[in-house]
């Protein structure tokens, strides 16, 4: 096995412990929720490699069934960062998730195509196809997991399940939220296969067209920093562990100096992402001193 599989994985477990210490902060439930992401996350991948057979993943040093222990962890802090940020903004409960699904997409963007060329998983498509290897769906998968997961958590916490006095509703919202989005996933999934993203030019339309609805939802409900937010250092952890651990493979192995384009990208998304969990403290931080004044 690859040192730099190890690596990454050994990043994953550590930003796994650092979210994990956060939950554990926050109480029961938002441990139950990261812990059960992992399920989920792992459950996810081997589902879509089972149902579609669409790439399958390099030797990592814990497999199940060939899925790796460590990508289910890492959907799993994925998700807890975003949901972690968003905690910094006023924004309703229904943008949330859509917003989420988009901090997710700032790192796979930069970082599936570094992956793939690095051996850590293999798309049934040629390097230079779609998004440089990376097909379509692969996004459209992406934004739909993170969307339905939190969101379906969202929901059951709106209703009241994570604080409610009957066991099956305290305990059961999480892993009924995880069959739920693994349900809307599947059907996705197959609708994107077989309907309407069959070839590359209808999967990029696709794709586009379920962003352009989630960038609508968000822009229409305008998050608002507050006057109290301030960096979030453990959600902000996640995306900078990931860009910076691509971006050295980037470099250290010449895939940037390949295809430039590529450095592009990961060194964009790279400061996009510093500056998206920057900005709510700096304009905070604005905010109080206009008051001041």
């Amino acid at each position: 096995m690859s040192p730099q599989f190890l690596i990454f994985e050994i990043l994953i477990f550590v930003l796994f412990f650092v979210c994990l210490n956060k939950a554990i902060k926050q109480g029961s439930s938002r441990v139950w929720e990261f812990l059960f992401s992992v399920i989920y996350g792992v459950f996810l991948e081997w589902m879509t490699i089972q149902q579609l057979s669409a790439y399958h993943y390099g030797q990592f040093a814990i497999m199940i069934d060939g899925a790796p222990l460590c990508i289910g962890m890492a959907w799993a802090v994925i998700i807890f960062s975003g949901m972690e940020y968003v905690k910094q903004l006023e924004i309703p409960g229904v943008a949330r998730p859509f917003l989420i699904g988009f901090l997710a997409l700032n790192m796979d963007l930069a970082c599936d195509v570094i992956a793939i060329r690095q051996g850590f998983w293999t798309w049934a498509i040629p390097l230079n196809a779609q998004w440089f290897g990376v097909p379509w769906g692969n996004f459209w998968a992406w934004y739909i997991v993170v969307v339905s997961y939190s969101g379906l958590l969202y929901v059951f916490q709106t209703r009241g399940w994570r604080t409610s006095k009957n066991f099956l509703k305290r305990f059961g919202y999480v892993p009924l939220a995880g069959f739920l989005s693994i349900v809307i996933l599947a059907l996705t999934n197959y609708l994107f296969v077989y309907e309407i993203g069959a070839d590359g030019i209808s999967g990029l339309l696709s794709m586009g067209f379920l962003l352009q609805a989630g960038a609508l939802i968000v822009i229409i409900f305008r998050p608002k920093v507050p006057g109290s937010a301030k960096i979030d250092l453990v959600s902000m952890s996640v995306p900078l562990v990931f860009h910076l651990y691509f971006n050295w493979i980037g470099f250290q192995n010449g895939y940037y100096r390949e295809i430039p384009i590529l450095g592009v990208v990961g060194l964009l998304m790279l400061f996009l992402g510093i500056f998206i969990h920057v900005y709510p403290a700096w304009k905070a931080r604005k905010i109080q001193r206009s008051m001041i004044i």
